[in-house]
Parts: structure tokens; C-alpha cells; sequence
């Protein structure tokens, strides 16, 4: 199974908006834990500048302090006024952004710190004892493809990724499967940027290098035709791209060589061969990466299997 290296998919989470000159001018270099500890109360502060001040400055020293997830939770009311301020950018979802009022950067800034919370093993049981998954999803579904909107459907996907980043937690993923996680990714599927595209495979994923998440996705045909479209709709995106991108490429051969270790899924996919990888059409890109090689002949021989009962890759 495929696990990209950290560093690279940090990177889809750039923001792809320029800070206002006031917010990148004031960014102090190296915060101690007190500094930390006055920006996460700063947050509470009703003018709006000191607020954005606190919450940009948390945003780019959120790797720095691994105390910041429990900070943001356990702290009075907290993440309660970040969901408001959520809540409040749901109504412009649903048309291009044409104001200048850094409102979406802040829900962004805000989403880069749910990412922080749902990252650390203490803070996600929490959040998802919450229900707090479902603040998100509209984010997701965002059917528009302005830039700004953008940039908040991929802080939200995000948030959901942080949560599957190995080593995978079987609870997370049965959770993810049981609210329609893998629904919601249709939209940066269809319409999403390649970071977008990218990020939602990553959790295709990350949910089918589980047995719980396989055994979701292919007890049912439906939902097996399901992800099989969505992984047949990016191998036809990523024929339409002038540099094809390796690491989508390199998780959708994952997600299918995962979905041919059951059985039922084998024979699916026997029926309905993603052709683009057995043919000559990413020579390119399977010559460049070892990796999604290694995978591309582990689905070979998977499919070659007739009678061989279910492989077990979930016990070492």
C-alpha cells in the first residue's frame, strides 16, 4: 500500500491566497509556549484584527507545539467560536467570491488548526465522539470552482486526511465510512483542483488499507461501482493533464490494487478493467515511480487469481 511521504502531502495544503501586508508583516519568528498560550486567548477577543493576528500567527507555528491540539480543545468555548466562524461562510459557498474581506482566509486559517486537532490521537477521539465531521462536509461539497472556494474545500478535506494519516486508525475509518465520507469526496472529484483530487484519493486510500474500509466498500455492489467510477473518472482527468501528476496517479494504483484483494471486488474489476493501467497510456509515470509499479503488478497478479481464497493483508 502506498503512504506518500509526509512532506509532500503537507503540500496540499498551501494556501493558494496572498496574506493581507498588515498579517505577514507581524508574524514573530520563534513564539515560546506562553506566546502560544496568549494567541489561543486572543482568539476570543472581539476586534476583529487582534483575532486574525492570533489565529494567522497559530496557523504557522501549528507544527511547532504539539501542546496546540489539547490548547485549542480544552480551552473554554474555543473551538465552539471557530465552528461559528464556519458557520458563517456557508451561505457564500454557493457563488464565486468577488468580495475582499479575508473572510474565507480566516475560515482557511481555521480549518489548518482542525487539521492540528484531528492529527493527534487524543484530540480526533474527541472529535469524532463530537460529531464534529459533519461541520466539514458542506465545505466538501462546495459546487463552485472560484479559487477562494476552493481553498476551503481543500483545508476541509484536510481536516478528514489529518485524521487517516498512518498508522490508520481502523475506529477513524469505520466512523468516516458510517457518516458518508467517501460521498463527500465526490465533489473534489468531479470539479476539485488537482490538490483537491489528490487529497480526496489520499483518503480513498487510506480507507481501503484497512480491512474495515475494504470490507465497507465492497460488501455491496453499489458501493463498489462507486469507487470504481470515481477512480476510472481520475485515471481519465489525469489523461487531460499536459504533466500528469504522480502522486494521484500513484494512490489511484494503490486504492486499486487494495480493491483487488477481496474476492468480490476481483471479479468486479475483472468485468470492468481500468484498461489505462494495463495499456501503454502511463508508461511515463510507471517508469518514474518504482512504487506504483510494485503495485501495478501486485493488481496483475491478483487479478490472475482464480480460485485462491481472499488474501489477508491485515495480519502481520
Amino acid at each position: 500500500m502506498v503512504n506518500l511521504p509526509d512532506s509532500l502531502y503537507e503540500d496540499y495544503t498551501i494556501s493558494r491566497v496572498n496574506l493581507p501586508s498588515a498579517l505577514a508583516s507581524t508574524v514573530p519568528p520563534s513564539p515560546d509556549i506562553r506566546m502560544i498560550i496568549k494567541w489561543v486567548n486572543d482568539l476570543h477577543n472581539n476586534i476583529p484584527s487582534t483575532f486574525d493576528f492570533a489565529l494567522q500567527n497559530l496557523t504557522i507555528h501549528r507544527k511547532n507545539f504539539e501542546i496546540l491540539p489539547r490548547l485549542l480543545w480544552k480551552s473554554h468555548f474555543t473551538v465552539a467560536m471557530l465552528l461559528q466562524e464556519i458557520l458563517k461562510i456557508y451561505p457564500l459557498t454557493s457563488r464565486p467570491v468577488y468580495s475582499q474581506n479575508w473572510m474565507h482566509l480566516r475560515v482557511y486559517n481555521i480549518l489548518l488548526l482542525f487539521q492540528c486537532i484531528t492529527h493527534y490521537p487524543e484530540t480526533r477521539n474527541c472529535f469524532l465522539k463530537a460529531d464534529m465531521q459533519y461541520y466539514f462536509y458542506p465545505l466538501m461539497d462546495i459546487n463552485v470552482t472560484d479559487p477562494r472556494l476552493e481553498c476551503l474545500r481543500i483545508g476541509a478535506l484536510g481536516v478528514i486526511a489529518h485524521m487517516l494519516r498512518p498508522p490508520v486508525d481502523p475506529a477513524a475509518v469505520c466512523y468516516l465510512v458510517n457518516t458518508s465520507c467517501l460521498q463527500h469526496c465526490t465533489k473534489a472529484i468531479e470539479i476539485g483542483s488537482t490538490e483537491s483530487k489528490t487529497i480526496a484519493v489520499f483518503i480513498i486510500n487510506k480507507i481501503l488499507s484497512t480491512g474495515e474500509g475494504l470490507q465497507y466498500c465492497c460488501v455491496l455492489p453499489d458501493r463498489f461501482f462507486f469507487i470504481d467510477g470515481l477512480l476510472k473518472r481520475l485515471l481519465m482527468y489525469l489523461t487531460t493533464m499536459a504533466r500528469p501528476c504522480p502522486s494521484l496517479f500513484n494512490l489511484l494504483v494503490g486504492c486499486y490494487t487494495s480493491l483487488s484483494y477481496k474476492p468480490r471486488a476481483r471479479r468486479g474489476l475483472r468485468r470492468y478493467l481500468p484498461d489505462m493501467l494495463f495499456n501503454n497510456t502511463f508508461a511515463s509515470l510507471l517508469a518514474a515511480d518504482p512504487a506504483a509499479e510494485r503495485n501495478r503488478r501486485e493488481l496483475i497478479k491478483n487479478l490472475e487469481m482464480k480460485t485462491q481464497p481472499e488474501k489477508n493483508r491485515f495480519t502481520k
